[in-house]
């Protein structure tokens, strides 16, 4: 049995054909999964995501009628997006037995709704970088959700770890044990510890975030938290930069950009993906900088340097550890410029 638990936005869409909300207090974590209803681009899209692993799919341009016939539309997706993770026919079969029967519920973790928000939150800036794939950018979005973010579960859940990686393991079976059993700070894991001063705009200030990341993830990934740190949105583009000294472009021998993966033309041929660089092969050693630029525009600059490898860390990641001066807003108003 599979249950769903509807947010109320996803209730009021059956107006006088509410379903039975059954009373469900406990559930195994690999049959439950939340539904959530939002806007993009002025249409309504249902946000799927699992309890256990956060593991979660985007249906968008979906209707009052759609939403009334919530269990079959919930088969349909799920099985597509399975596919699209590559699942085997028989690791997808198996799967979708359980959801031959399927109960409707309310919300019942407020952890759980507040990953949803965040998945939520990042949403417009992933679905950007795929536009130009047209009908297969929504697959690629979804696809991105599940490795891009984390899956920092509920206590008693499935720990920590990418969605994808967690969920799969409960499909095919594998690890099922060690990963039901497994919290967050049970999970050991390499934390990187990079200081991250601001040179630009900061008026001669010590502006400077400590952050710790996990050294698996992408640079990507370090972007976003660093960002985040300042109370930045990753809404632009950015690059990473070996040499500290010099202008971003061809100057530069060591370069990661987002202009790769967007398919735009970066500023040098020798530009590499930042989503497919992990941070252990940019910052290969303790005291590596690198000159991280964000939004071209605006040029904004960091010089960004690894301070610590913590090996086996337990720590809840990421995480800012140290936050040094008052940031400039990312976007000042009418009367800042």
């Amino acid at each position: 049995m599979i249950v769903l638990r509807l947010t109320n936005k996803v209730i009021k869409e059956f107006r006088k054909q509410k379903p039975e909300l059954v009373q469900v207090d406990e559930v195994s974590g690999a049959d439950e999964w939340y539904v959530n209803l939002f806007r993009s681009d002025r249409r309504k899209c249902l946000l799927f995501t699992h309890s256990g692993t956060l593991f979660s799919f985007v249906m968008a341009s979906v209707s009052r009628k759609d939403i009334q016939s919530m269990r079959e539309l919930f088969r349909k997706e799920l099985a597509k997006t399975l596919f699209y993770e590559e699942f085997s026919s028989g690791q997808i079969e198996k799967f979708m037995k359980r959801a031959q029967e399927i109960t409707i519920a309310k919300t019942a973790s407020r952890s759980v709704l507040a990953s949803m928000n965040q998945i939520l939150f990042e949403y417009p800036y992933i679905m950007a970088r795929f536009a130009h794939l047209g009908d297969e950018g929504l697959l690629a979005a979804n696809r991105e959700l599940n490795t891009m973010l984390h899956g920092a579960i509920g206590e008693g859940r499935h720990g920590y770890g990418e969605p994808q990686e967690l969920f799969k393991e409960l499909v095919t079976g594998e690890k099922a044990e060690r990963v039901g059993k497994r919290t967050v700070t049970d999970s050991k894991q390499t934390a990187y510890v990079f200081e991250a001063t601001m040179t630009h705009y900061s008026e001669g200030k010590n502006i400077m975030r400590r952050v710790a990341v996990s050294g698996n993830k992408s640079l990507y990934h370090l972007a976003q938290v660093i960002l985040g740190a300042f109370d930045f949105d990753c809404d632009h583009c950015f690059g990473f930069y070996g040499d500290i000294h010099k202008h971003p472009g061809k100057e530069q021998t060591e370069i990661y950009e987002a202009f790769v993966d967007a398919h735009v033309e970066p500023t040098s041929e020798l530009a590499k993906s930042v989503e497919r660089t992990k941070i252990t092969t940019a910052f290969n050693e303790v005291g590596k900088k690198m000159l991280f630029m964000f939004d071209y525009g605006q040029d904004w600059r960091f010089v960004v340097e690894l301070k610590e490898i913590q090996k086996e860390s337990t720590e809840k990641l990421p995480k800012v550890l140290c936050s040094v001066g008052v940031a400039p807003p990312q976007y000042p108003s009418q009367e800042e410029i």
